[in-house]
């Protein structure tokens, strides 16, 4: 017949299958048996492993009237291989004898390409993951990103469609401090810029905030317009904070260099002097510009007033600096008095920072002498004629607030003002007594004045509300690690008669404000918050905070 004949020129096989088990074949063209042989039936073409699911699947399709629909199967091959088909079946009931017809396509080719992608992308996936990087890819015309699923970033989800920049910068996944670096990379891509770097910090699946440096190449369409960008993001928050950290120190040193006595740039792996600067710089004798040790000998002995020689050498001692830096403790200070030509002591302050050069495997001490005789004579004075608190020996509440007003005043550093008081000061009263209290109150402030530096202010505002300001420093994870000191040193304090805990509010000069009073306001509001959350631990202040919440 003419319509078989064009059938059998189709290039693509054409059944007809009678709908029942085994679906016999009523027709078959010519391409199809070329495909297939003479098999009678359709599971006589289908690997008998695979049979009896599709079958499952063809019976579940027939319940619809009518059905159209498309499956894949594979069918034996000569020398064992298996060669893939697609078949497309329309399924119409009545009409006397139920038939299903159908195309059938040979997608061997294509499944084969399929298979060679998933492997290009497994190998790229692991490729990706033991080079240490993240990898995301951006479509540039729909502006949305495609993360793989083990991403390293803390997206908020799951979620169910794919991410934008604007959504990830709203969803906190980019550090506020990163935000404006982050949409210029993305502008780039979206400008046509074949490739890019950036810097960004985003947050981890930890919550914590990493440093990564991000790459990107462009991907372009016939018309040279930018379709597709892969971005590379490798982690660099060790390299990057221990470059940041000294940038900053150098920038504070350069600074600090104006107005000091002298400066010494010190290298404590190779005992080797690489910078000296002010005062003694004419006056050093060669013999004494050897190592570390001839130079502060030389000043000791000639320069620092005798009653604090002692500790001058101890603390400008080589390894006791490195002592100090292998046990995390890299910022370290020094009062002492030093020798005019006259023979008039003044005091001093010796500045250490000791950090890691981030380019190379050395050591670093910078030493800044700054002269702070004025102040420091002030203070002692101050000192002198304040009043005590009679119960702890500290300074009582008038004092301390004239002594921290008095230093604000003029200062032009980073200080914190600590808020601290005890938990559940009542409860213990009501259960030991008040001259348990008092003890409680006397051997916590003496334990807490330990931990503190000789010039920071102490004091007791009233019952069990201390005061604290902590000089010339900032936040960092050595001040974290010392506030949690003072917590524990409280909670210390009375073992084993009995056990308690103190809380911890700090506000940051200038940052919180510049006055007593302001910094005063946000400490007591830091402290309501480590109270609100639990006791025993320390908060800081934070824009927003307020006393709104009630407490237990």
């Amino acid at each position: 017949m003419k319509s078989d004949m064009i059938l059998d020129n189709m290039p693509c096989g054409i059944v007809k299958l009678k709908a029942e088990s085994g679906f016999p074949v009523l027709y078959a063209n010519h391409e199809l048996k070329q495909l297939n042989g003479t098999g009678k039936r359709l599971e006589e073409i289908v690997e008998p492993q695979d049979y009896p699911e599709l079958e499952k699947e063809i019976l579940g399709h027939l319940g619809n009237s009518p059905a159209r629909f498309e499956l894949e199967f594979r069918s034996p091959a000569e020398g064992g291989d298996s060669c893939w088909y697609l078949i497309r079946i329309n399924y119409v009931p009545g009409g006397g004898e139920e038939v299903l017809y159908g195309i059938i396509i040979d997608i061997s080719d294509r499944k084969k390409r399929q298979e060679e992608l998933l492997i290009r992308e497994e190998q790229y996936r692991l490729a990706s993951r033991h080079s240490g990087c993240n990898i995301s890819i951006y479509d540039v015309p729909s502006k949305t990103l495609c993360q793989p699923p083990d991403s390293a970033f803390s997206f908020p989800g799951p979620i169910s469609f794919p991410p934008t920049p604007d959504f990830i910068i709203d969803n906190g996944i980019i550090h506020r401090e990163s935000v404006q670096e982050f949409l210029d990379f993305y502008d780039s891509m979206e400008n046509g810029v074949p490739e890019g770097k950036s810097i960004i910090r985003m947050k981890m699946k930890s919550g914590e905030y990493h440093w990564f440096s991000a790459c990107y190449s462009l991907i372009y369409g016939q018309n040279r317009e930018p379709l597709r960008s892969i971005i590379s993001y490798q982690d660099i928050t060790g390299q990057y904070e221990k470059e940041l950290a000294y940038q900053k120190w150098m920038e504070y040193m350069n600074e600090q260099k104006k107005d000091c006595i002298g400066y010494y740039e010190y290298n404590l792996k190779y005992d080797l002097f690489e910078e000296i600067l002010g005062e003694l710089t004419s006056t050093l004798p060669e013999y004494a510009r050897n190592t570390f040790s001839d130079i502060i000998n030389y000043i000791a002995e000639h320069f620092i007033y005798e009653e604090d020689r002692e500790n001058y050498l101890k603390v400008f001692n080589r390894n006791q600096l490195l002592y100090h830096y292998y046990h995390g403790n890299r910022s370290l200070q020094t009062e002492h008095r030093r020798l005019r030509p006259d023979g008039t002591a003044y005091w001093c302050l010796g500045l250490i920072q000791i950090v890691p050069d981030p380019y190379t495997d050395t050591i670093k001490a910078f030493i800044l002498i700054k002269d702070i005789d004025e102040e420091k004579k002030e203070a002692l004075t101050l000192q002198e004629m304040s009043k005590q608190d009679s119960l702890t020996g500290l300074l009582n509440r008038g004092t301390s607030v004239r002594a921290i007003r008095h230093f604000l005043k003029n200062s032009q550093d980073h200080h914190i003002l600590i808020m601290l008081d005890i938990d559940r000061f009542k409860q213990i009263n009501d259960r030991y007594g008040h001259q348990f209290g008092d003890k409680a109150l006397r051997t916590a402030a003496a334990r807490l004045k330990s931990a503190l530096r000789r010039d920071d202010v102490f004091g007791r505002m009233g019952g069990d509300e201390f005061i604290i300001l902590l000089k010339d420093v900032s936040y960092s994870m050595d001040l974290y690690a010392r506030l949690e000191n003072l917590c524990s040193l409280i909670g210390s304090a009375l073992e084993p008669e009995a056990h308690i805990s103190g809380s911890i509010g700090t506000a940051a000069f200038p940052e919180d404000g510049t006055t007593f009073e302001a910094l005063y306001e946000k400490a007591d509001i830091a402290l309501y918050h480590a109270k609100l959350h639990g006791r025993n631990q320390y908060a800081v202040y934070e824009p927003g905070m307020s006393m709104s919440e009630d407490m237990d």
